[in-house]
């Protein structure tokens, strides 16, 4: 069985288990200024990243803001997941967060539509490990990034 089509199975165990427990959020004006707190692999352009862990699962999120060329750096590290798949992958969102990206793949009954508002990658394992997601807004300069955790 691929990696692919692993993912999906994976996430929904993951989002239906609940796991985690509290979250706490961080917010840093600069790349150089979250240091340590966040992943060697985020570009060092990005700029007012809000970071959010849940304590005991090794889970993140991660939003930032990232110029042009930063997404061109940071893709090679990446493997693009079809829009398709996209829109059958459940995501959990960090708890109490409102900065969080909640609308990425939106179904529009009336016209029996999904719409997909990002595109999103995951890790290719390298620099960017596998099971870190990667979203990069269509509509802005936003990036987010997450891990499911254990």
């Amino acid at each position: 069985m691929s990696r692919l089509v692993r993912l999906p199975l994976v996430l929904v165990l993951l989002a239906a288990a609940g796991c985690g427990g509290a979250t706490a959020t961080r917010n840093f004006a600069t790349r150089a200024e979250a240091g340590a707190a966040v992943a060697e692999w985020v570009p060092a352009g990005a700029t007012e990243l809000r970071l959010a862990t849940e304590e005991g699962s090794g889970a993140f999120w991660l939003r930032f803001r990232l110029p042009k060329g930063g997404r061109t750096a940071l893709e090679p590290e990446l493997v693009r997941i079809p829009d398709t798949q996209v829109a059958t992958l459940t995501f959990r969102a960090p708890k109490g967060a409102d900065w969080w990206f909640r609308g990425l793949v939106q179904v529009v009954p009336a016209r029996e539509t999904t719409v997909i508002a990002a595109d999103v990658h995951s890790g290719r394992g390298a620099a960017v490990p596998l099971g870190t997601f990667v979203a990069f807004d269509r509509a802005s300069d936003l990036v987010y990034a997450w891990q499911a955790g254990r």
